[in-house]
């Protein structure tokens, strides 16, 4: 089973949901570190230990696994590796970047940066065909219910999911506008 060519791993998004719409609209198809949701939920995270969500509630995941995008991206830029956002804040990290750099930083400002590289990781994915329909999983995470544990009877909502992350991301089905680019000075 793949999405966008790459085999998926690690988690079934019957049972952890933000990893479901974290597969789909990955930049690079089915990767689980380009948006490590089971951080917040499973065990508390960057965010802080108090906004452990349900693993099977969809709800809300959208904008989780698009803040989760945006704080990977962070580390990616920052060579740092994903499982310090256990321990660490982006806060943290911005105190880290200003004292590498000496460039004074917010957090809210590595969470811009962290926007705008994903933004323009999928502009460039838009621009090479990635559009309409290119954020998708395979049916059987959606029309198969879970035969395990804690999941069991249940399948990934990825259409609500989908609906949720790109109202939160500004994107049109999957695309970049335009109006987008402008806003996050890419174009």
């Amino acid at each position: 089973m793949t999405v966008k060519g790459q085999g998926v791993p690690a988690y079934d998004p019957r049972g952890i949901k933000g990893m479901g719409v974290g597969y789909a609209t990955s930049n690079r198809g089915a990767c689980h570190l380009r948006g490590y949701t089971p951080a917040a939920e499973v065990v508390g995270n960057v965010l802080g230990p108090s906004t452990v969500t349900d693993p099977l509630e969809w709800k809300g995941k959208g904008e989780l696994t698009m803040i989760f995008q945006n704080v990977h991206t962070v580390t990616d830029c920052l060579d740092v590796c994903k499982f310090a956002t256990f321990a660490e804040s982006m806060d943290s990290f911005a105190a880290q970047y200003e004292a590498m750099t000496g460039v004074p930083a917010t957090a809210a400002d590595l969470l811009k940066v962290g926007e705008r590289v994903y933004n323009l990781e999928r502009h460039y994915n838009n621009l090479n065909g990635f559009r309409e329909g290119s954020d998708y999983l395979p049916e059987r995470f959606l029309k198969e219910p879970s035969q395990h544990g804690g999941s069991k009877g249940h399948v990934c909502e990825l259409d609500d999911m989908l609906k949720e992350y790109y109202e939160k991301r500004g994107w049109v089905n999957g695309v970049v506008p335009e109006s987008k680019l402008k806003e996050l000075e890419i174009v």
